[in-house]
């Protein structure tokens, strides 16, 4: 039936869609949970340094045997390039060794260049099949953070990097550039190395805005979905599905942009003690060192559970946490089915715009504004309740007015679109005043806004053509436990 229902949902999609383009009999039309191209048979155990030019091609499935470094040779300031074909599958050979997790890492001053497109997706994902089987996908740069220009990246053990590898980030080049992640999905990522030591399914450590990031999906990571320590990249469409820990975490300086961003929880799954769709710090202690976590997010959809608990492992944090010190923007976004939506810890809570957006873009303070944070029975929308908002509704879940907000097995069902909006106050009430001239970063400053402006709030539009979530390159699967 499960398979039936993909083929109806390719076959429909492929008929409404005018945003995509239809997906042929070869290619990844109906992602599963495992499997991505069965055309591919051909396997290269990859290990080691990675230190000149290299293309990874879609007729080959390439094995991870420990960490894989893309790196400068010893005694080159040029790092090496790592190309990887759209529709390539690339596995994590499980190592009973946490510092041996298999992870692929590009280091500073190296790039990797993987391109996929909606039909065809560039998928890492763990040999095994189980959550944790492998570590994930690390990028490395020069862009600033707030704890130094060589900062040792956390999840890799430096005493176990060959020689001429460096496991570090910090620098102070905004514009730096790690090379492009599109259409790239990573499943089954996060292997622990030590006690609150893990791999992430992406880990970005001071990367810079000159690296091109879009349409990535972290699918069931033992750890955090996407984790940014430093750095000021920009990101659109970004899926998290079920991640143990955070979808979205934030630390040590990150000052980049983002927008349609979508996490998901499985009910069904087990998760850590502090699973939440936003985590957000300045640094461990809560210091005032600058520059400050302050990422600048519009169009969000973050989704607990109907309940604010699952039945794998009890209740679920918060749907935001920001707290030691950190500022944010959050504006345009729908967060719901936690006991307590968004919670402003401490210092979190400190310089706000209000309604005062002239240095929305630049200023150190925080705005959190015309959201809508949906409540489920007896959920709290904001602690402290003291806190800034503008225009943020807190209507109860049914009243958000998405087509259907806890119906899992169809949030990534094109013919039914779950998460998109039919009525206000989702449908409306979008506002990007301020953001008329907020490039990415100072760097490539262009001409006007990097952000896309929607009417909606969210990171779905109403349109069915646009369910942007529900493409071929996204594994829809919530698998049974």
């Amino acid at each position: 039936m499960k398979n039936l229902k993909k083929f109806a949902w390719a076959v429909i999609f492929a008929l409404i869609s005018t945003g995509f383009v239809a997906c042929n009999a070869d290619d990844e039309a109906a992602p599963v949970s495992v499997k991505t191209r069965s055309a591919q048979s051909v396997y290269k155990v990859v290990s080691g340094v990675i230190n000149s030019n290299t293309t990874w091609y879609s007729d080959t499935i390439y094995q991870l045997d420990g960490k894989v470094y893309v790196s400068k040779p010893c005694g080159s300031d040029l790092g090496a390039v790592l190309t990887i074909e759209a529709g390539t599958r690339i596995e994590g050979l499980y190592n009973a060794n946490p510092d041996s997790a298999s992870a692929l890492v590009i280091t500073r001053g190296s790039k990797i260049i993987a391109e996929g497109d909606s039909c065809n997706p560039i998928v890492f994902t763990a040999a095994n099949g189980t959550k944790g089987g492998w570590g994930g996908l690390v990028l490395l740069g020069y862009a600033v953070n707030n704890q130094g220009t060589d900062v040792y990246i956390e999840g890799i053990d430096p005493a176990t990097a060959p020689e001429c590898v460096d496991v570090r980030y910090g620098g102070t080049d905004s514009c730096d550039n790690s090379g492009i992640l599109s259409y790239v999905r990573v499943e089954y990522a996060g292997a622990t190395i030590a006690t609150d030591n893990e791999l992430n399914s992406f880990t970005f450590g001071s990367v810079g805005c000159g690296t091109q990031l879009d349409h990535l999906q972290a699918y069931y990571g033992a750890d955090d979905g996407f984790e940014w320590f430093g750095g000021c990249v920009c990101a659109k469409y970004l899926i998290s599905t079920a991640a143990d820990d955070d979808a979205f975490d934030f630390d040590f300086g990150y000052r980049g942009k983002l927008q349609f961003l979508v996490a998901v929880l499985d009910p069904d799954a087990p998760y850590s003690a502090n699973a939440n769709g936003i985590e957000c710090d300045n640094n461990a202690t809560g210091a005032l060192v600058e520059p400050y976590t302050r990422p600048v997010i519009s169009n969000l959809t973050v989704v607990g559970t109907s309940t604010g608990s699952t039945t794998g492992s009890g209740t679920v944090l918060y749907g935001a946490h920001f707290r030691r010190a950190t500022r944010l923007v959050l504006r345009n976004s729908i967060l719901y089915g936690y006991n307590t939506v968004i919670y402003l810890q401490g210092d979190a809570v400190v310089d706000w715009l209000g309604t005062d957006t002239t240095n929305l873009c630049s200023a150190d303070s925080s705005y959190l504004a015309d959201d809508v944070l949906g409540l489920i029975d007896g959920a709290v929308a904001i602690v402290p309740a003291s806190a800034v908002t503008v225009n943020v509704a807190t209507p109860a879940v049914a009243a958000v007015t998405l087509v259907d907000p806890f119906n899992y097995d169809e949030f990534f069902d094109a013919t039914q679109g779950a998460l998109r909006p039919t009525a206000n106050p989702a449908l409306t009430g979008a506002n990007f005043t301020g953001w008329a001239n907020c490039p990415c970063c100072p760097c490539y400053p262009g001409n006007g806004s990097w952000f896309t402006t929607t009417t909606y709030r969210g990171a779905l539009s109403p349109n069915l053509a646009e369910y942007w979530i529900a493409a071929g390159w996204v594994n829809t699967d919530f698998p049974i436990y």
